[in-house]
């Protein structure tokens, strides 16, 4: 096994240690919980749920159907009414009955604990207005569902842009499409990367089928206008999300900016890891550098030098899950961090979930307003150059080419 591919599947050792965190955690099913509100929210968040069927391509980890994935959008709403949802909307819950109730029994923790879970987002709730707004499309970690990551794609809509975050049927752990039916992860060939390169190429067809399908169907945005012209979409992803990112930015022309949340990089064809034209950010777990990854000592460089920006942050305390939204969940369900064990720490880093979630949600807004909006503002670029100011957590580099 190579050192990218081990890295890899060292995730799913940390998801079994996960386990163990949330297992002794003092929830009943009787409380609910909800997911903090996105920090300086602009605007409440909505979000819908959708299954779109690719009808041009046989799923290829099922010959017997076609390519099927489920999206979710989240976007900027019309107020809540005193803290609730408005015009009879609801808050949505985290994930969906079903899935919730297998997620207890994967991780071993009392029944109901993922159902009392909701997110800070209204389903279905009215869009604060139609007028054209950014779009981001996230695609999540091996194995991991997009649900995980709720807590950043809530943020990004409650600063103005349409979230798009998407499920990758038999890569994900759990899919469970609107109608009930689910579908389970597939088993992975750990011997080699080859079928983690399949497995991204995959991942690219399914983004650009839902990139065109949103981009044409103003119903999936809620009525929203969505810019979809050269450059001007962002993509964002965590794990191999993260290096399906950078190969999107490559091969889709529409993508503006990518960010790449700890992912080792498998480049589906040669060439730069990143296309030349486009801004990219690394957002790395502690350790996560060019000796124990090479790709993370190649993936700026490109011939002749000349190239967009590129930075890497490395986050000290954090571990490859902190980049996603099961810090938040440890403390959201009162779990007392003091009492971690070593392999526990090592799934969830030993930075706080609330220090780490502020950090995530304020690069994110801070790297897709520069690249998609043109904030160029000081207070923005500074985060790029010098964020060791901002958060004494981080390590910025300006990677030159």
């Amino acid at each position: 096994m190579t050192a990218q591919s081990s890295r890899l599947f060292r995730c799913f050792s940390i998801l079994s240690a996960l386990s163990w965190t949330i297992r002794a955690a003092p929830v009943t099913p009787s409380t609910t919980f909800r997911l903090p509100t996105p920090l300086n929210a602009t605007f409440p968040v909505g979000s819908q749920v959708f299954k779109l069927v690719d009808d041009s391509r046989v799923d290829p980890f099922n010959s017997t159907e076609k390519r099927a994935v489920e999206i979710t959008v989240s976007y900027p709403s019309i107020s809540q009414d005193n803290g609730a949802c408005p015009n009879g909307t609801s808050f949505a819950p985290y994930m969906p009955v079903l899935m919730a109730g297998l997620e207890d029994k994967e991780l071993g923790i009392p029944d109901g604990t993922f159902e009392s879970i909701f997110t800070d987002t209204c389903l279905g709730a009215p869009p604060v207005s139609l007028a054209q707004r950014k779009l981001i499309i996230f695609s999540p970690g091996l194995g991991i569902s997009r649900l995980i990551y709720q807590t950043y794609t809530t943020a990004l809509a409650a600063h103005g842009y349409v979230v798009v975050s998407v499920d990758h049927p038999y890569d994900a752990d759990i899919v469970e499409y609107p109608d009930g039916r689910l579908v389970f992860a597939a088993p992975i060939n750990d011997s080699s990367t080859t079928d983690i390169a399949r497995r991204v190429g995959i991942r690219i067809e399914d983004l650009q089928f839902v990139l065109n399908q949103v981009c044409g169907n103003g119903n999936l945005t809620q009525g929203i206008a969505v810019d979809c012209g050269v450059r001007k979409v962002g993509m964002f992803g965590h794990s191999l999300g993260g290096a399906t990112t950078a190969d999107m930015t490559i091969v889709d022309q529409r993508i503006a900016g990518g960010i790449n949340l700890d992912g080792t990089f498998f480049p589906t064809q040669p060439g730069p890891d990143v296309s030349p034209d486009t801004p990219f950010l690394v957002f790395a777990s502690e350790g996560h550098n060019g000796t124990v990854d090479p790709t993370y000592g190649n993936w700026y460089k490109v011939a002749g030098g000349n190239a967009a920006p590129r930075v890497m942050i490395t986050v000290k305390g954090a571990a490859h899950l902190s980049f996603s939204d099961f810090p938040v969940l440890v403390k959201l369900l009162n779990f007392p961090e003091t009492a971690l064990t070593a392999d526990e720490r090592a799934a969830l880093g030993t930075i706080d979930g609330d220090r780490i979630s502020e950090i995530l949600q304020v690069y994110l807004k801070a790297a897709f307003d520069l690249v998609l909006l043109g904030d160029s503002s000081n207070s923005t670029t500074a985060l790029f150059t010098s964020g060791e100011q901002t958060f004494s957590e981080l390590d910025v580099v300006d990677e030159k080419p």
